[in-house]
């Protein structure tokens, strides 16, 4: 099973430049490499911060590049995403009102979380997507599971990243080893 896995690509509108780069450039040079390199892939899956500030345009071009994409690809929400706007360009995107899903390939079961807590920097998982997590491993049965989520669900050493971490992470955890 081979899955490509990118992360934070914080669009902007055409033409925006963040930091001095424009990150919708970086993203066509890298979904370019993955169709000439990779096309055989099972999946991709990007994983949060899709946009640098939720605006309507970046999801719009970021459906652009995706509508000429070849290997399945499957989405996720970062801090930096606003979810109503995205499922107004994505709406066949949602499960039960959160961008999540699951991916079953010949490894084993993918399942990606969506962690955005409107608003806030840090992840949740509130009680309905923590039961639509127990659900999705529950129908696993002993198959291999593989979480995605944007925020990282335990301290990594990096202040910058913990500072964003999942905040509900012991109650994520209670589930995982019930």
């Amino acid at each position: 099973m081979k899955i490509i896995q990118l992360s934070d690509p914080h669009l902007m509108a055409p033409g925006g430049l963040l930091y001095g780069s424009d990150p919708l450039a970086g993203l066509d040079a890298c979904l370019a490499d993955i169709g000439e390199n990779h096309a055989d892939a099972d999946l991709v899956v990007i994983s949060g911060d899709l946009t640098n500030d939720g605006e309507r345009a970046a999801y719009a071009a970021l459906h652009e590049r995706l509508a000429q994409f070849s290997p399945p690809c499957r989405l996720m929400l970062g801090n930096h995403d606003d979810r109503a706007v995205f499922l107004e360009m994505f709406p066949h995107a949602a499960e039960q009102g959160f961008v999540q899903s699951v991916f079953d390939g010949s490894e084993g079961r993918l399942i990606l979380l969506d962690t955005l807590d409107s608003g806030q920097v840090e992840g949740r998982l509130c009680a309905a997507r923590l039961g639509w997590l127990d659900e999705r491993l529950q129908e696993a049965h002993d198959r291999p599971v593989f979480l995605f989520m944007h925020h990282p669900p335990f301290r990594i050493h990096m202040p910058v990243l913990d500072a964003v971490k999942l905040a509900d992470a012991d109650t994520f955890h209670d589930l995982l080893v019930t």
